[in-house]
Parts: structure tokens; C-alpha cells; sequence
């Protein structure tokens, strides 16, 4: 899978632009500001239909404009697909070659996993930011993903309502009320979790050993309920009981305290936690054990690797990791990465393509107008 071309019109700082891009890595590289990662963006839109840098749509139209849009068209041996969205007036819309698309028809077109600033928040931030992680990896192998955590978002919403409506009026119970959402949440809520647990579990067998020197990473799923077998009927039971347990707090303080929405995905480099003790370094070589197990569980489900995007190429990485991952990312699937400066990615089967950003705008290194730093060998 990759992508072959890219259209842009008033997003962010960019104008207009209409660029094609190679099989192998490509690198869009300029100073700071011009408009590098908002190419990232873009791609990242036609994949997951939401930005890696903002909740609010309406920051991505350019100042000064009243919509942006972005379209790209993807291409998997022979079949192509055209992806598009559109931000005005604060409203997103999909679309699906040219005809307005669900967030669930959307996603799955465009398969890729990113390695941004922001995304580091996956070791060092808080288990939502883990959960998320899980849950976007897993929407091109679980089927129907995408609408289970909708429906668990709005069941978890009603019975928090409920819990809260009981808490503040300190009055009785409606044990009919709550127990019907408790059916909706353990409905969604044990599909979610076994999707998880197996997932997980797939992505242990997968961590690289040895990859970054002497470095090991561990994970384990720990589950608010205590989950461990991922057999959906089981875990609708162990659900319902973990409720249960739970119900005199929950309506005390009005919020559900056990479900998917409150597990956390543990992390352990060399037996301590990756967040709380693993150096800059460890936390980087850590994301990047896990994408490379999520890369090769989605290769072995569909056949090949997922795009990868890298922003800051080399702030975020030192030589040697970046000269360990591109060598990876080389041989597997198209990438796109960003830099401030230029410099050589092992070429794999694919040669190299070179852009320089400057003010929104994109260039060939070759341009006169333009002033290319010689490149550094990694």
C-alpha cells in the first residue's frame, strides 16, 4: 500500500499543492515552521479522519480562508482509492471517491502508523494516550472496531449520567435505569476488551529482541475488571461482576471506575517503567519496538506494511536509532519523513526523494530558487 498523491488547498500554511510521491522514503525537509509537519498532517487526516495536533478542525484551515481541503489517492496493487476531507465553517466532512463517507467507512482505507513528538506521549503520558494507540492499530484487523468504541463512548455517557443524576439528588437507585446501560456498556465493552487482550497479546510475540543494544521492552494489558482470557463470554461475566463490585463507589461519586475505558497498558524497559524511568533515549527505542511488532502483525493479517511518517526525523531520533529504523522502514514500505535538514535514507528498493518546504511552498531540491545544505549520511 501506498500513497501515490497528495493534494492540498488552504490547510494550514499551504496555499495550493499537488505532489506525487514515490514507492520508497520520501523527505520534506526546511527550517522550522514552513509548513513540514502540516504535510504529515494532511496524510495522517486521510488515514485515521482527525489531525495527530488538534481536536479543533476549524485550527486547520489557513488564516484568512473560510474551508481547507485535503485529497490523496491511495493505491493497493491495482485498486485505487481516493480519499478526501473537508473543513469549513468548523464542520469535517469525509468522502470516499467524491461521495460523503461515515467515520467507519473512512478509516481503513489509508493503512499507517506515525512517529511525531506527539505521539511519544504513548510512553511518557497517561494510559489514555495508550489506549488510543491500541485502538488505532487495531481498526484495519478487528472489523467493526471503530463503531464498537462509539457505541461504548455513548453507553458510558448515559450511565455516567444516570450515576450522576442519583449521586446529586442522594436519593434511591433506579437499579431498572442503570442495569439496561450496564447491558449496553458489557454488549460493547467485552468485544473491545477481547480485541485488546488478543491484540496484545500478539504484539508481545512480536516485540524485537536486541534491535537497540541490550534494551528489552515488556508489556502487559491490566484490566479494571482483572481480565486475562480474552473469550468474550467470559469477560461479559467478569465485566457484569466488576460492576457489580463497583456500583456502591460509582454511585457515590457518579462515574463508572471499571471498564475498556480505564485499563492501562503497562510498559517496561529492562524491568522498569518505560515512563517513569526509561532515559529519552529508552522511551524512544520503546515506541519504536512497538511499532515495528504492530508492523509485522499487520503485514502478517493483510499482506503488507503500513506507511509510516516520521516528523523530525532526526530531533527525535539519535544516529544510530534512526539509522536502525530507517534501515527497517527501507526494505518494508513507503515513508515519509520530515527534517531541517537533508539527509541520506538507505535507499532499500527504492530510491530517495528529496522535497525543501519553504513558507507553505514545496520544492525540489534541484530548484534553483532553492538552497539546499549538502546531505548528511546516516
Amino acid at each position: 500500500m501506498r500513497i501515490t498523491r497528495l493534494r492540498l488547498y488552504n490547510f494550514r500554511n499551504i496555499g495550493e499543492l499537488d505532489i506525487s510521491l514515490g514507492p520508497g522514503a520520501t523527505l520534506f525537509w526546511g527550517k522550522n515552521g514552513q509548513g513540514k509537519t502540516n504535510i504529515l498532517e494532511a496524510i495522517y487526516f486521510l488515514a485515521y479522519g482527525r489531525s495527530f495536533r488538534t481536536a479543533t478542525p476549524r485550527d486547520c484551515v489557513r488564516h484568512g480562508g473560510t474551508e481547507c481541503r485535503i485529497e490523496g489517492v491511495v493505491q493497493r496493487g491495482a485498486l485505487e482509492r481516493t480519499l478526501g476531507v473537508t473543513i469549513r465553517g468548523g464542520e469535517k466532512t469525509l468522502s470516499l471517491h467524491g461521495k460523503s463517507a461515515s467515520l467507519e467507512e473512512f478509516v481503513g482505507n489509508l493503512h499507517l502508523l506515525a512517529f511525531t513528538h506527539a505521539h511519544l506521549d504513548i510512553v511518557r503520558g497517561g494510559p489514555a494516550a495508550r489506549r488510543a494507540f491500541l485502538d488505532r492499530a487495531m481498526v484495519p484487523l478487528y472489523p467493526g472496531h471503530v463503531r464498537l468504541l462509539a457505541h461504548y463512548s455513548r453507553a458510558l455517557k448515559q450511565r455516567n449520567r444516570v450515576l450522576a443524576t442519583i449521586a446529586a439528588a442522594s436519593g434511591p437507585a433506579d437499579a431498572r435505569l442503570l442495569e439496561s446501560w450496564d447491558d449496553a456498556l458489557i454488549g460493547a465493552g467485552a468485544r473491545i476488551l477481547s480485541n485488546r487482550l488478543n491484540y496484545v497479546a500478539r504484539m508481545k510475540s512480536r516485540l524485537p529482541e536486541g534491535l537497540f543494544g541490550m534494551e528489552t521492552l515488556r508489556m502487559h494489558y491490566l484490566s479494571t475488571i482483572g481480565a486475562e482470557n480474552p473469550d468474550r463470554a467470559v469477560l461479559e461475566g467478569e465485566f457484569r461482576e466488576g460492576l457489580e463490585r463497583a456500583r456502591a463507589r460509582d454511585l457515590k461519586t457518579g462515574t463508572t471506575s471499571v471498564g475498556p475505558h480505564r485499563d492501562e497498558l503497562k510498559l517496561y524497559v529492562n524491568g522498569k517503567g518505560l515512563g517513569a524511568f526509561g532515559s529519552a533515549g529508552q522511551q524512544r527505542s520503546g515506541l519504536l519496538a512497538l511499532y515495528f511488532s504492530q508492523m509485522e502483525i499487520h503485514a502478517e493479517a493483510h499482506g503488507f506494511y503500513p506507511i509510516f511518517l516520521v516528523d523530525d526525523a532526526e530531533a527525535e531520533l539519535d544516529r544510530e536509532r534512526l539509522r536502525t529504523f530507517l534501515g527497517y522502514l527501507s526494505e518494508r514500505t513507503q515513508s515519509v519523513l520530515t527534517s531541517v535538514r537533508a539527509f541520506r535514507v538507505p535507499s532499500g528498493r527504492f530510491d530517495p526523494v528529496h522535497f525543501v518546504v519553504e513558507n507553505g511552498r514545496v520544492r525540489t531540491p534541484g530548484d534553483e530558487t532553492c538552497s539546499p545544505t549538502p546531505a548528511t549520511t546516516m
